[in-house]
């Protein structure tokens, strides 16, 4: 879970992301760049566990799309 707001005319994005159940995925903030690219967050894990989201988009790019994303931990 993801609390996240656009900042800066979707050149920024911050917020927090949580872990909340015990299931081996540590989950993660994926944002697209204008230009194709992804920027990830930090992970949050494990169960219980918080990571701040501050993701800043390349210079002259902003963000086109945000999405969940997990790993394995």
């Amino acid at each position: 879970m993801a609390s996240i707001q656009y900042c800066d005319g979707g050149t920024a994005i911050t917020g927090t992301v949580y872990d909340t159940n015990a299931d081996g995925r540590c989950p993660r903030v994926e944002a697209k760049q204008s230009n194709g690219a992804w920027r990830t967050s930090d992970w949050a894990g494990p169960k219980g566990d918080t990571s701040p989201v501050n993701l800043y988009a390349a210079p002259g790019l902003s963000f086109v799309d945000v999405k969940m994303g997990y790993i394995s931990c």
